[in-house]
């Protein structure tokens, strides 16, 4: 399970500051997102966080999501508007009803920890499938999942393995009712985000 993240030897600390050298002066950063919001999430989200917080930057606000897809930097909001526009008439076509996944264990990536997802009816793909060409959108290993904060030193990878080994693995399900579009500030690292646009799936007429 930990086998990738092992073979980093140390985290990568993150550096909380305005990555101007990244966005040159753009200042809203964009992307289709779940919102993770049942009550049972937020308490083992929470839980996880204060377990883990010894090894984490304070202060992490951006709110509890799956990213389905990064829309890239917003130089230009017209097209971006447009963009987003015939992305919402594709998902539109999809025509998905509400979909249950499971909020599960957690693990690591070099720069963060995170709780993984199982969808188990392939779902996520589904919503993904409108979303490709995107910027920044094709990646070959894409791992959904909610993070946990942002690693504040390096510290042995084989320390974090241990510790997450003794986190509680049950799985949480909710149902997914709706997908986001949002942006969130550029020079926050560790800021919140705001929704721009919210599609809801529609119950399949019987």
């Amino acid at each position: 399970m930990f086998t990738k993240f092992l073979a980093e030897q140390t985290t990568c600390a993150t550096q909380v500051r305005d990555f101007i050298e990244w966005h040159q002066g753009v200042k809203h950063f964009g992307f289709w997102a779940i919102e993770v919001t049942a009550s049972d999430c937020l308490t083992k989200i929470k839980d996880h966080q204060a377990r883990l917080s010894k090894y984490l930057h304070q202060d992490y606000l951006r709110q509890p999501h799956i990213t389905l897809a990064t829309a890239g930097l917003i130089s230009n909001q017209n097209n971006q508007n447009v963009r987003v526009a015939k992305q919402i008439e594709q998902l539109e076509r999809v025509k998905l009803s509400p979909f249950t996944i499971q909020l599960s264990g957690c693990d690591s990536f070099s720069v963060c920890p995170y709780l993984g997802v199982r969808d188990r009816s392939g779902q996520l793909n589904t919503l993904r499938e409108p979303l490709k060409g995107a910027p920044e959108h094709e990646v070959s290993d894409y791992t959904p999942h909610v993070t946990l904060g942002f690693y504040d030193k390096a510290y042995e990878t084989k320390e974090i393995v241990e510790r997450i080994s003794e986190l509680p693995s049950n799985d949480v399900e909710f149902t997914v009712n709706e997908i986001i579009y949002a942006q969130y500030e550029t020079n926050e690292v560790q800021g919140p985000y705001k929704v721009l646009h919210r599609l809801k799936l529609q119950d399949k007429p019987q």
